[in-house]
């Protein structure tokens, strides 16, 4: 008796992973698993096109790939919504370690058949002209300073992920200790609190750039997480860096605050949208998230 395979859209990025991740391997061991594929390379226009019968969209990649097909989704004002299978291949994969998705593809691919989902938020970041959605995080300070030093390195192909990452964390640890204070305001919930800030972070993750844990955030519950450290509190913020550079594997030291909705002035003009460093002369930004947006299918 032959058994129906389940159709799914593959959306793949050919650079990321190593020789097992090649579009071959990865149709080859999805077809294997029980899964009929739909293939378009992350590289070109995604989601151009969703055949009707197809169940899940399967995002073969880092995060920049889960970014860019959760937002395709949302472009096509989710004409083409069917729930996001992760299959993570990127250097930190922050997006499916938050959510505890399993490493092993085979292991991953088979526990999609038990269809357990985890309803998964969009936040929107907004000015009085532009407005930037993210899956992960959007801030100021810190880390728009590391992604401009990580972009400013020359990369070679054969890089091991975790030189990259442990690059990232001695940078990282130099720029907090060297860092320029960024003043701003920020109103929630009524309050609000004026000071220098080394970095300004809403999450709707619970990491960010280099595998960093910085809180326990549920990308479903409505919520996002405000990391807010202060100039005053750079002592604590080199502390933990430098334990992590050391191996270590310390508790992020100061507390999140949970937000539904920010307003934030600041005199900056780098911010980071997820992994993106982007540019802006607008200083005033009202952060919120539109809920339950994208279903993920979790793998325990």
């Amino acid at each position: 008796m032959k058994i129906e395979q389940t159709k799914i859209q593959l959306i793949h990025n050919p650079t990321a992973g190593a020789e097992e991740h090649e579009a071959a391997h990865l149709l080859e061991m999805l077809q294997a698993a029980g899964y009929r594929c739909n293939y378009s390379s992350s590289k070109k226009k995604i989601l151009k096109k969703v055949a009707t019968d197809v169940k899940y969209i399967a995002v073969a990649g880092g995060d920049g790939t889960v970014r860019k097909a959760v937002l395709a989704m949302l472009d096509k004002k989710l004409k083409y919504k069917r729930p996001l299978a992760i299959l993570p291949l990127g250097t930190a994969n922050n997006i499916a370690s938050s959510l505890k998705i399993e490493e092993n593809l085979r292991l991953n691919a088979e526990a999609w058949k038990k269809e357990h989902f985890q309803k998964l938020d969009i936040g929107l970041a907004k000015t009085r002209k532009d407005e930037e959605y993210f899956i992960e995080s959007f801030g100021f300070g810190l880390f728009p300073a590391l992604i401009k030093w990580m972009d400013e390195q020359p990369r070679t192909p054969s890089e091991d992920p975790e030189d990259e990452v442990k690059q990232a964390h001695n940078a990282l640890l130099h720029l907090t200790k060297h860092y320029e204070p960024i003043q701003a305001s920020i109103l929630y919930d009524g309050k609000e609190v004026s000071d220098e800030f080394l970095m300004i972070e809403l999450l709707n993750i619970s990491r960010l750039g280099p595998k960093l844990q910085l809180a326990k955030a549920d990308p479903g519950d409505g919520l996002l997480e405000l990391i807010a450290i202060k100039a005053k509190e750079r002592p604590l913020l080199i502390k933990y860096l430098e334990e992590i550079v050391a191996g270590k594997k310390p508790i992020f030291p100061i507390k999140s605050i949970l937000v539904n909705r920010i307003k934030i002035s600041l005199e900056t003009k780098d911010i980071h949208v997820d992994d993106e460093l982007k540019e802006t002369n607008l200083h005033t930004w009202v952060i919120s998230l539109l809920p339950h947006m994208v279903d993920v299918i979790l793998t325990s």
